[in-house]
């Protein structure tokens, strides 16, 4: 747990919501549905949640009232869910890009899934932000699409977050 600094806690780092073991690339998966409960999965195997079911209907819930397609072919599912036990995030790229019903009509091919606690909503939205922000660099996009491993898509993230929020 990061220590408190004066005025408030510490920044967040997105890059510090990642687990090595929650990146999945070139996924060869058919339906959103599909996708969100290998997300829920690879939440549970990193700790971030305590109970996949309840999650993964949650997320479910959350989509069926409004989409999480923000454009450029990414989604960005979440839920807030009691749960959670710790904010992370879990990621994939698709071989093959699906409908996920984006307002830009392009289907989506990044897809990053939120765990987010119960409570402390300014911490949720800047979570949010943060990574809607860095996912508007277009290098960046190109560079988790074409990440040829975990560790190259997590320092993707680490290199655009250090330059776009030094």
């Amino acid at each position: 747990m990061r220590a408190l600094r004066r005025g408030g806690p510490a920044p967040l780092h997105i890059r510090d919501l990642f687990m090595r073991e929650g990146v999945l690339l070139q996924a060869d998966i058919s339906t959103p549905a599909d996708v969100l409960g290998i997300l829920v999965e690879l939440q549970e195997k990193c700790g971030a949640i305590t109970n996949g079911t309840a999650y993964y209907n949650a997320v479910r819930e959350r989509e069926a009232n409004g989409g999480t397609a923000i454009g450029k072919g990414i989604a960005l599912p979440h839920a807030v869910n009691a749960g959670v036990a710790s904010p992370g995030i879990t990621a994939l790229t698709l071989r093959r890009p699906l409908d996920w019903g984006a307002a830009d009509g392009r289907p989506v091919d990044l897809v990053f899934l939120l765990a987010l606690p119960d409570g402390d909503a300014s911490r949720q939205i800047q979570m949010l932000a943060r990574l809607v922000n860095l996912l508007a660099n277009r290098e960046l996009r190109a560079q988790l699409r074409r990440a040829a491993s975990r560790d190259a898509f997590l320092a993707a993230i680490a290199d655009a977050e250090d330059e776009q929020f030094a």
